[in-house]
């Protein structure tokens, strides 16, 4: 950070009673309260998208919620080991300070056993970013590897699909289907191969139908190809895509649904898992391997259709993981409760809810997660202190934690809070002083009237104005010159994403006596003594 900063933070270390100045932590890292697998998210169907202000509270127009992206704190990723803590050469466990550890994969090795297992390397002297030998056997399938037992499974197969025999693709659709079957047998003998066995238990891994909506897993596949289940699933819409391509097959459309389940394996692991851990890249070693099976014996004896229909699969579950973010959570004891209260995490800039908590208990836990996650926080928080500065924060308007209001839920949805008043910033082309008979234009929030910013001329507004329009959620009609901000937003009703330019002037023709009103608060705070006639002198020697 800035130096000011860096020492703001330092103060704050060595006083805890000091409250400072830092950056919003984004919205979605904070951690999510759950009881078992349920959300205890108190929020009403609209909190998420109503502005909350001392006046009242309003649905938001579209894009209301957008921040500058240079208001947030840097994300801190959540931690979790990238490696097992065993050797993969002799399978027994050991202390890791006698482990060597693959910088691509969650394998580690003794040092002693790196040889043994195929690695060319000077173990002594192993670079930083080293790649175990077994990483490259992922990518590739292995002599030992090649062998399919086809004559004993196509008949398994054939006869789990009998019905399908008049199919004109049923002959080459159950030999793929046999290889298919083989391969997951493979599959299931390779590195980390137990964890994709048999479906996940919901029981031990509370969040995960939170998060994966659709299990999948080799036994699970395996047995539906021994039964033939596909057949009836696909017919009935369980599990199936509604596949509307007159070129495929019935038993072409069996295949896309075996190979989509199978991607789905490694999908919902990618997408559950934070990135960069050790079950996520166990997720990594098992695409990797079966994309070197279906390279070598599935991919050139598949359909054009089929192929297009995978790859879509395949491209809308990258988007999927690209989007989501695996967000903390903490668990509570009891679930819900009438006396508790609940607390909302509140911009007052946007004055939006971002995160809301069922009680002071879960809220306390909330911020610790993110200080002991290394989030800057304003105060010094410590398991000691978090309650008393919590409360602190709930009664004082100017006090914040990470960015934030936080205040009683039941407080903000009745009106009965206070703003931290802020000090109006003008645009100024030419003139040094912003007296009041100067400003000419406002810019307001459309829905609550608050006041962003004064101009003293028309051309400060429509620069400010061209540089909100292009960097406008929603699209702004109009040619964008001067001519367009005048008729149809200073003169007309328009507004770029709930923000409106409006002239100040009162009806004795000189400007809007609230920029007046402010600079007399402004004034009495500078000089709270001075009597009424001396006012207007003083003001001006101020100004000076």
């Amino acid at each position: 950070g800035k130096p000011s900063e860096r020492r703001a933070s330092k103060k704050r270390k060595l006083d805890p009673d000091i409250w400072g100045r830092v950056k919003k932590v984004r919205p979605t890292e904070f951690p999510k309260e759950l009881h078992g697998s349920h959300d205890m998210d108190p929020s009403e169907p609209d909190d998420y998208i109503k502005v909350f202000t001392p006046e009242g509270s309003f649905i938001a127009e579209s894009g209301r919620n957008t921040v500058n992206e240079e208001s947030y704190q840097k994300v801190i990723t959540i931690k979790s080991p990238r490696n097992f803590n065993h050797c993969f050469a002799c399978i027994t466990d050991d202390n890791a300070e006698n482990l060597v550890f693959c910088s691509k994969c969650p394998r580690a090795f003794h040092r002693r056993c790196l040889n043994a297992d195929g690695c060319s390397d000077d173990v002594t002297n192993l670079p930083h970013n080293w790649e175990c030998q077994r990483c490259h056997r992922d990518k590739q399938v292995l002599p030992t590897e090649e062998s399919l037992d086809q004559l004993t499974v196509l008949s398994v197969i054939e006869k789990a699909f009998s019905n399908m025999e008049k199919d004109s693709y049923f002959k080459f659709g159950t030999i793929l289907l046999s290889n298919i079957y083989q391969i997951l047998n493979q599959l299931k003998k390779h590195d980390h191969g137990i964890l994709f066995l048999s479906p996940v238990d919901p029981r031990e891994v509370k969040d995960y139908l939170d998060v994966v909506s659709r299990p999948m897993d080799y036994g699970t596949i395996s047995s539906k190809l021994e039964m033939g289940s596909y057949v009836n699933d696909i017919a009935e819409g369980v599990n199936a895509v509604e596949l509307d391509d007159d070129y495929m097959t019935a038993m072409e459309k069996i295949l896309f649904h075996v190979l989509r389940d199978i991607e789905q394996v490694y999908h919902n692991c990618l997408l559950y898992n934070q990135k960069g851990c050790n079950y996520y890249r166990c997720g990594e070693v098992h695409l990797a391997k079966w994309r070197a099976f279906y390279k070598k014996f599935v991919e050139d004896r598949t359909g054009e259709s089929v192929k297009i229909h995978l790859n879509d699969f395949r491209k809308s579950c990258k988007l999927e993981r690209q989007n989501s973010n695996r967000v903390r959570h903490f668990q509570v004891l009891g679930g819900d409760h009438p006396n508790r209260k609940a607390v909302a995490v509140y911009d007052p800039d946007i004055k939006m809810i971002v995160k809301q908590y069922s009680s002071k208990t879960s809220a306390i836990t909330a911020a610790m997660i993110l200080k002991n996650a290394g989030y800057e926080c304003e105060v010094q928080l410590t398991e000691r202190n978090v309650k008393e500065k919590l409360k602190i924060a709930l009664e004082d308007d100017s006090k914040m934690i990470f960015g934030y209001r936080w205040i009683f839920t039941d407080d903000l949805r009745s009106a009965n809070f206070k703003l931290k008043e802020k000090s109006l910033a003008f645009g100024n082309d030419s003139l040094t002083s912003p007296a009041a008979d100067n400003i000419v234009i406002l810019r307001e929030d459309k829905l609550s009237g608050a006041r962003f910013r004064g101009f003293e001329s028309e051309q400060s507004a429509f620069e400010d104005w061209s540089t909100t329009r292009a960097a406008a959620i929603n699209s702004v009609s109009g040619i964008g010159d001067k001519s367009d901000f005048v008729n149809n937003f200073l003169d007309g009703n328009q507004s770029i994403d709930g923000v409106v330019w409006r002239r100040v002037q009162t009806n004795s023709g000189r400007y809007d006596d609230v920029i007046a009103d402010q600079k007399e608060k402004l004034f009495s705070r500078v000089c709270p003594k001075t009597e009424d006639s001396q006012k207007k002198t003083t003001y001006e020697e101020m100004l000076r």
